[in-house]
């Protein structure tokens, strides 16, 4: 019998709501075992997962944990994977006393980070003094996005330490409807309530089709909640909107199967923030969805315009609403589109398959390092 490879897997925090894709990357491990090492824990209850090492309260700040540094003598770890290049600040420390390969996984508002105002924030002085050494120190980097991996090589990081990696979805959890819809119709977005999701532009396309017979369910929370329940009253839809507040992932499944239409208008910000392979799209797909973007990050790449959904330019409230308007008229296209988007999934976005080429990603990573 062979003796799965250890990989010990670092993220700031375990677990945000709005990252399951790492959850599900861990428990549908084959040929390695995973610990994750962190800053401080949330969502136990919705993410369980028993090995899960907490740093002390400075480790915030010195990125130093002797209890880490204890398990990685104990463990003899084969690789070190960081989510986020803001997680792989954390990571450096380690790989470098223990002489580990290190693989990065790039999400998105990580990369325009490396550059932007933001980084000079408090939250992030430990990657703006470390960001470029995770880049110089990385074995491989994995981008969730061709739109990714472009922006990298532009910042000067070798094209053959980067890799695509698309991330992949439970699409045993996330079934497709069976039936026609129901009344009313119901339009459905997903997501933290941050700028570059341009949930503003969504609300702003659904209202001309606000009825008794079409609804907008939104699901999440952040800092912008006041201004989109804001908007709302001005637009005054108020009686066709409900906001559902942070769902655990099982009712987000159950509740994209009741669901016609997915919008999911993403937008790089001023600060140049942006998306990469929108989870929330291929989960939508997966339940028969079509889903109505634009042409940001990775949604070209989930979405094929005109088979499986839409895709409309960024902040384009008109062109949303029209595509909106195209699939609430004609049910024989939302499930012709539904069915297609499901079957995309299938071929090329199964966790399972994904996992296994990310196992083959460490691989290589072990192999070059070495």
């Amino acid at each position: 019998m062979t003796t799965a490879k250890q990989a010990a897997i670092f993220n700031t925090n375990f677990l945000p709501y709005s990252q399951t894709f790492v959850y599900e990357q861990l428990v549908n491990h084959v040929r390695y075992q995973a610990e994750v090492f962190c800053w401080r824990t949330e969502n136990r209850d919705w993410f369980p997962y028993e090995k899960v090492h907490r740093a002390n309260a400075a480790y915030g700040a010195t990125r130093f944990s002797p209890a880490f540094y204890r398990r990685f003598r104990e463990q003899g770890f084969d690789i070190v994977h960081g989510h986020f290049a803001t997680g792989a600040v954390y990571a450096l420390p380690y790989v470098q006393r223990f002489k580990l390969p290190l693989v990065v996984t790039f999400h998105g508002y990580d990369v325009p980070l490396l550059w932007n105002t933001r980084r000079f924030h408090p939250h992030f002085w430990p990657f703006l003094r470390h960001g470029r050494q995770v880049l110089e120190t990385m074995t491989l980097g994995l981008c969730a996005s061709n739109d990714l991996k472009e922006l990298l090589l532009s910042y000067g990081v070798p094209e053959d330490k980067l890799r695509i990696h698309r991330l992949g979805i439970d699409l045993q959890r996330f079934q497709q409807r069976t039936g026609p819809s129901g009344t009313p119709l119901r339009v459905c977005v997903i997501g933290r309530f941050h700028e570059q999701k341009g949930i503003e532009y969504a609300i702003r396309a659904f209202a001309p089709h606000a009825s008794d017979d079409v609804r907008l369910d939104i699901i999440g929370d952040g800092e912008l909640a006041d201004d989109f329940h804001a908007l709302v009253e001005r637009l005054g839809i108020g009686q066709f909107v409900s906001f559902l507040g942070v769902l655990h992932p099982d009712k987000v499944s159950e509740h994209l199967r009741t669901c016609d239409v997915l919008l999911a208008p993403s937008v790089v910000t001023r600060i140049g923030e942006r998306e990469s392979g929108l989870i929330v799209a291929k989960e939508a797909a997966a339940c028969g969805l079509p889903v109505v973007a634009t042409v940001h990050g990775g949604l070209p790449e989930i979405i094929d315009e005109g088979t499986t959904g839409f895709l409309v330019q960024e902040r384009d409230v008109n062109a949303l609403s029209d595509r909106l308007g195209t699939l609430l008229a004609d049910e024989t296209l939302r499930q012709r589109m539904g069915t297609a988007a499901r079957a995309k999934m299938e071929r090329e976005y199964d966790v399972r398959k994904r996992v296994s080429e990310l196992e083959d990603l460490y691989d290589e990573a072990i192999q070059r390092f070495h």
